[in-house]
């Protein structure tokens, strides 16, 4: 099974789907798409401070997002450098370049790239 691996350059020229940022859930978008919505009863997260690594995984870990960050986000209009890969069964891509945090919420943050061919939404939770 070959994985594609698709890289984009985020720069923030477009702004955050009002949908998105608006939500409750954790999710993964792409290009307005959403292509996964964590569920708490088959899907796990996991927190590596140290690493500055966010993963959400379904149970078969076939599907799931990773999110590493430069810096932890801590506040709304942060901005930091960030790549996300993710795997939707047989193929993973990555997105790579500068986030803006769109939205803090208690431990969650909703980050942002405005990527003009590819924007880029995903949301992650600091685990204590």
């Amino acid at each position: 099974m070959a994985a594609a691996l698709a890289i984009c350059s985020c720069s923030r020229t477009l702004e955050p789907d009002s949908l998105w940022v608006g939500g409750t859930g954790m999710e993964l978008n792409v290009a307005g798409s959403v292509i996964h919505k964590y569920d708490p009863l088959t899907w796990q997260l996991g927190y590596n401070p140290s690493a500055r690594e966010f993963r959400v995984f379904d149970d078969s870990m076939k599907n799931y997002y990773i999110v590493t960050c430069a810096a932890i986000p801590s506040s709304t209009g942060q901005k930091l450098e960030a790549t996300v890969t993710w795997s939707s069964g047989s193929s993973t891509q990555s997105a790579k370049g500068k986030f803006e945090v769109a939205k803090a919420q208690g431990d969650t943050y909703w980050l942002w790239c405005g990527d003009k061919k590819n924007p880029v939404g995903v949301t992650v939770r600091i685990l204590k």
